[in-house]
C-alpha cells in the first residue's frame, strides 16, 4: 500500500481535478478529506486537503 498526499488553498477549482488525475489508473483503498480554516485579524486562510490511500495495478 502506498500514500499520496493532495493540498490546495481555499478558492482554487483544481483539487478535484487533481485527485481524479491521479487515481484513474491506481487501485483505490480509501480517500481521507480534511479542511482547515483560521481566522486571524482579518485575514482568512483555509486549506482543503486529502489523503489516498492506494496501490498500483500489476502489470500483465
Amino acid at each position: 500500500m502506498k500514500v499520496k498526499y493532495i493540498a490546495e488553498p481555499y478558492g482554487h477549482d483544481e483539487f478535484e481535478k487533481e485527485i481524479n488525475d491521479f487515481i484513474k489508473d491506481k487501485k483505490i483503498i480509501d480517500i481521507k478529506f480534511q479542511e482547515n480554516f483560521s481566522i486571524s485579524g482579518l485575514n482568512e486562510d483555509g486549506t482543503k486537503s486529502a489523503l489516498i490511500m492506494y496501490e498500483e495495478h500489476e502489470n500483465g
